[in-house]
């Protein structure tokens, strides 16, 4: 007993010992596990997170296959997302690249995965604990389940039989549509009927006015205030028709808020928002921008527009 108690005592000072050791670094670039400890096989999740500010360079990413520094297999991992900042995340950020790695380990002991270098911005080292997983000698035999026999009652026969009853009877309404359509265009054959005019989609009347604003370019012109004040008004009035919100009238705030609960990757919402914030910091702020801030801000609307824009089958 004496023996299994200083190994015990061994293991908690050297956890103590590594923790102290990894004490956090102010930095934009986070590096943690979702867990200190885990057994042979079981499964950890590394993720990687940069705050950036609107301008700021594009990182370097780092790109890992089978396995992490430190030497943890990798079992899965996410794509490279952008997000909004959280509450709890520093107000200079205006943006955060993210990505998740799912691994395990199938060796005992500490595994240190090391700072990593990005832009600068230097991560703190995450170590982990990997302990023996412990299994019987003898695996227990576990007899098979005897076959119970279900007794379905009238309710639950009618439930289960109810979406076919429902397509029935849809198919049954369908074919009194066409005898009833039939029988009324024979009555009205010789009957003059009006051409509908034809109403243009939204996303096609935004991506006509953000390709005539893209080609003026006039921010080169010393108009980029007007150009953000025309953009907005482009992307919300979109935005509201296609989506059945109104945007139009509010605060970019109010904006954003709405834009995110909309049905639509994250990716895009995020940039779009963005695209907006920066909007107000050359309208309000008098914040002067990069030619290819501009550029890169109607590309992002003209994509949303794209990407979110109602399919002809719809």
């Amino acid at each position: 007993m004496s023996g299994c108690a200083g190994v015990i005592s061994l293991l908690q000072a050297s956890t103590c010992q590594a923790q102290s050791a990894l004490q956090t670094i102010p930095s934009d670039l986070e590096l943690f596990s979702d867990t200190g400890r885990i057994a042979w096989g079981e499964r950890a999740t590394i993720t990687l997170r940069l705050g950036r500010e609107i301008g700021d360079e594009k990182p370097d990413w780092p790109v890992w296959k089978d396995t992490i520094p430190g030497g943890l297999e990798i079992l899965s991992l996410s794509k490279i997302d952008t997000l909004l900042p959280q509450n709890n995340d520093p107000a200079q950020w205006d943006m955060i690249v993210e990505q998740s790695w799912v691994v395990t380990s199938w060796d005992s002991g500490f595994v240190l995965i090391p700072e990593i270098d990005i832009l600068g911005e230097k991560s703190n080292p995450v170590m982990l604990q990997v302990l023996p997983t412990r299994i019987q000698e003898t695996p227990e035999l576990i007899p098979a389940a005897e076959i119970i026999k279900v007794e379905w009652t009238v309710l639950e026969r009618i439930e289960k039989a109810a979406p076919w009853i429902l397509k029935g009877l849809l198919m049954l309404l369908a074919a009194l549509g066409v005898f009833y359509a039939m029988k009324n265009w024979k009555k009205k054959e010789n009957i003059e009927i009006e051409t509908p005019v034809a109403i243009k989609p939204p996303h096609i009347t935004a991506l006509e006015k953000l390709k005539k604003l893209e080609e003026r370019k006039g921010w080169s012109k010393g108009e980029a205030k007007s150009f953000h004040v025309q953009l907005s008004e482009i992307i919300r009035t979109y935005i509201d028709a296609r989506f059945a919100i109104s945007s139009l009238e509010s605060t970019t705030r109010e904006a954003a808020g709405q834009i995110e609960l909309l049905d639509i990757s994250q990716s895009h919402k995020s940039n779009l928002i963005l695209a907006l914030k920066l909007g107000d910091k050359i309208k309000f702020a008098k914040h002067t921008a990069r030619p290819e801030d501009h550029m890169k801000t109607i590309g992002i609307c003209i994509e949303f527009v794209k990407h979110t824009m109602e399919s002809p089958e719809s």
